[in-house]
């Protein structure tokens, strides 16, 4: 179980970066207790000015008390202006931070974090860090260092004419934030975080719900999936409203509270005052000075109240930033040399997280520079784990994998996948167009390259057809485009990407015969001097392999040519190509 996080984690991980701003946080945090403490002093200086008049202390006297209030309300107006512009720059630029930070980190992530979490999830907690880090700074630099400086002041000033009343100020001062910051931090503040960690739900299912709108349709399913998001809208409705009414009553007793601090100030002065105390100038005082102070105060509760809601929200981006990433950050691994493609996995156990069964256990095999090699096996063989641990999406528990001579987990991950080309089962395209997507591994290609890539793929005579020919946006996920369309554009990516070690995990599954025979012979120019390997479930796809590694239960059993495997009739390679006549794999 994870610790719970507390505010002061959050403070520490904002502060975090408000340090990387160090003269702009000096320039704010000086600039806002000299305004605070000047509009602290507004009441002395009108109640100076009152003075002057009712005593008509005489034309200059009255008019030097004039210019001086004025004057420094002036002074006071131009410093929370200026203030307020740095602080903009200051805030906008932390955002930005924390999102690329957050971004950074996600892009880190292993496979197995994704496997487990839910897009949407992650898309709920940095969109909510964005909008709440700028809410909890502006409530402890713009709200509270302010407020604590106007109270402290207050209390400095109304000592000076009225200690009694002072000495009582402060004390009741200190039992209304108590009562208040009990109010929020044990009642509406939990219930906060409660409907925070509901939003990121929701979103996620919404997330999930709305990205299988296909499946649900196609399945008469949608009265089903609305019967579950209306529960769960139900159910966030209920904590948001929850959450909404604790607040509101912590907000009642914070402006019950406000009245005694009005009742105490006016009742203390009117004594002063009938036992010939205090002048009507000191009234005033005392009601400009409460002016001002609940002006701030009753904005406490609120203020302590957004802050615990917006540490709340922060919550998650700080676990999601404290997730263990793939690659530790130190020491910073070397770039592997790859160039010929040879590949050696050496008495390899792999045993997938959470799992008791190894999938590989001492597997050992040689592939070499430039050979063709197709696996193939019954689901649940090791056929994609072998590819996965290959990429180092996943490390072994046991043993070594290298690449030319380099164990490849003492290298960067960027370094190996730099160098592997992938055409996946159902490849993931890009909202963006046709021609970023073909160029997405190689992004400084020319357009003369990316048109002999798609010529290649078989796809160049289909984007041409269209009207914005390769500025065609594809849409979500590639929706746009069928399921032989896409394949055809990622075998296009991969033409393009040129790279020593080619991936083909049953690259031309969705292809009707005539375009698979057209990408075949592409695919034979682009394998040619790489080492390719080759998931296959169609077993006429990989005829012509090298060798064929038939994968049964984390073991290679066979292994061979075409030929040399149906020699074998009993063999499992023979049984899987009687059973399909040239067609697909039987499970």
């Amino acid at each position: 179980m994870k610790k719970q996080l507390s505010f002061f984690d959050v403070l520490h991980f904002a502060a975090g970066y408000w340090r990387r701003q160090p003269w702009r946080l000096s320039a704010i945090v000086c600039l806002f207790i000299v305004a605070a403490l000047l509009d602290t002093y507004m009441p002395t200086l009108l109640s100076k000015f009152l003075g002057a008049i009712r005593q008509n202390e005489g034309r200059d006297a009255i008019i030097k008390g004039l210019v001086v209030f004025l004057g420094v309300y002036l002074v006071k107006t131009v410093l929370w202006t200026t203030t307020y512009i740095i602080y903009n720059i200051f805030e906008t630029k932390i955002f930005k931070d924390l999102i690329d930070d957050a971004f950074t980190h996600v892009y880190r992530m292993s496979e197995r974090y994704f496997a487990n979490t839910f897009t949407g999830s992650i898309v709920s907690k940095i969109n909510r860090a964005r909008n709440k880090i700028e809410s909890f700074e502006d409530q402890i630099l713009v709200k509270l260092m302010p407020t604590f400086v106007i109270l402290i002041g207050s209390i400095i000033f109304l000592w000076a004419k009225f200690p009694a009343l002072a000495a009582l100020t402060f004390a009741y001062l200190i039992l209304m934030g108590g009562i208040s910051a009990w109010l929020i931090f044990t009642v509406s503040g939990p219930a906060q975080g409660i409907y925070a960690d509901a939003q990121d739900g929701f979103v996620a299912h919404l997330a999930d719900s709305i990205g299988g709108i296909a499946t649900t349709k196609s399945y008469a399913r949608e009265k089903q999936e609305l019967r579950h998001s209306f529960d769960l809208t139900r159910d966030l409705r209920t904590k948001n409203l929850r959450a909404y009414l604790l607040a509101n009553l912590a907000g009642v007793i914070q402006r019950l509270l406000l009245f005694g601090m009005l009742a105490l100030l006016l009742g203390g002065g009117t004594w002063y005052l009938l036992n010939g105390k205090a002048r009507v100038e000191d009234m005033v005082y005392l009601v400009f000075a409460y002016t001002i102070l609940q002006e701030y105060v009753k904005d406490l509760g609120d203020n302590i109240k957004n802050i615990l809601t917006s540490s709340y929200d922060l919550h998650a981006v700080i676990a999601l930033m404290r997730e263990e990433p793939e690659v530790a950050d130190v020491p910073a691994l070397p770039d592997l040399d790859i160039r010929q493609g040879t590949i050696v996995f050496d008495n390899v156990t792999f045993t997938y997280p959470g799992k008791t069964e190894p999938v590989f256990k001492n597997l050992s095999v040689s592939i070499r520079a430039g050979e063709r090699v197709a696996l193939v096996g019954h689901s649940g063989s090791g056929k994609t784990t072998f590819i996965r641990l290959l990429q180092c999406l996943y490390l072994p528990q046991e043993g070594r994998i290298l690449i030319d001579g380099q164990e490849i987990t003492q290298g960067s991950r960027a370094s190996l996948r730099s160098s592997i080309a992938l055409v996946p089962q159902d490849p993931i395209l890009f909202h963006r167009s046709l021609a970023d997507n073909i160029a997405y591994a190689k992004t400084d290609a020319p357009m003369q390259e990316i048109r002999f890539a798609a010529q290649q793929a078989n796809i160049g005579s289909f984007i041409e057809g269209l009207p914005q020919q390769y500025e065609t946006l594809v849409g979500e996920r590639g929706i746009k485009l069928s399921g032989g369309e896409r394949q055809r554009i990622a075998i296009a990516r991969a033409i393009l990407a040129d790279r020593p070690i080619l991936i083909l995990d049953e690259a031309t599954s969705s292809l009707d015969s005539e375009s698979e025979r057209a990408i075949q012979d592409a695919l034979l120019s682009l394998i040619h001097g790489r080492t390719s390997i080759m998931i296959a479930h169609r077993l006429s796809t990989i005829l012509d392999a090298d060798r064929i590694l038939v994968f049964d239960k984390g073991q290679i059993v066979e292994e061979g040519t075409h030929g040399e495997l149906l020699q074998k009739e009993d063999g499992i390679y023979a049984g899987f190509f009687r059973l399909q006549s040239g067609g697909f794999i039987v499970e």
